[in-house]
């Protein structure tokens, strides 16, 4: 679960690309590279066009029963101003319930001895959907969290920069 971990994060990252285009592309890049790290950690031969036909396909299942979200984060970066505070806010959440529930489904699969050339998307698609639901909940903590310690950190700088300038205007 540690590489799931940490390409959540990356793809929480690229969830912030301000393209909409440009920054699913990068999510769905993560999403391919998770797939070769478990293949490798595992210890399974693989194909990338074969990681990458599966997490397409994932994301296409997931897309077509929740494609307004998905739609509206990306396309809300259109909308000047509260547009891009609303994708920037929701993207990386969505980003990293899609990385979080494909990284878990590719675990499971090669937790059982199989390989992606055995991967059956049909027998996955409902528990993906799930693994979504519970991958944004575990984002969004995060998410919050880290917002938390850029604030507190924010406020430490803005304590010492305001040190600083008094001290210069009493020189």
């Amino acid at each position: 679960m540690e590489i799931v971990n940490n390409n959540v994060a990356l793809a929480m990252g690229a969830g912030l690309i301000p393209l909409p285009v440009v920054d699913f592309a990068a999510i769905t890049a993560v999403q391919i590279k998770m797939g070769k790290e478990l293949a490798e950690h595992y210890g399974v031969d693989y194909k990338e066009e074969q990681i990458k036909g599966i997490v397409i396909a994932l994301l296409a299942a997931y897309t077509s029963t929740s494609s307004a979200s998905v739609v509206a984060a990306s396309a809300a970066r259109a909308v000047p101003g509260l547009g891009s505070v609303f994708s920037v806010i929701t993207l990386p959440v969505i980003a990293g319930g899609l990385t979080f529930a494909v990284g878990k489904v590719f675990v499971q699969h090669l937790e059982s001895n199989r390989s992606f050339l055995t991967f059956d998307l049909s027998a996955v698609q409902a528990g993906f959907v799930r693994e979504v639901e519970k991958g944004k909940s575990a984002a969004a903590a995060q998410a919050k969290s880290f917002g938390a310690k850029m604030v507190a950190a924010s406020d430490r700088l803005e304590t010492r920069f305001d040190a600083a300038i008094d001290s210069l205007l009493k020189r």
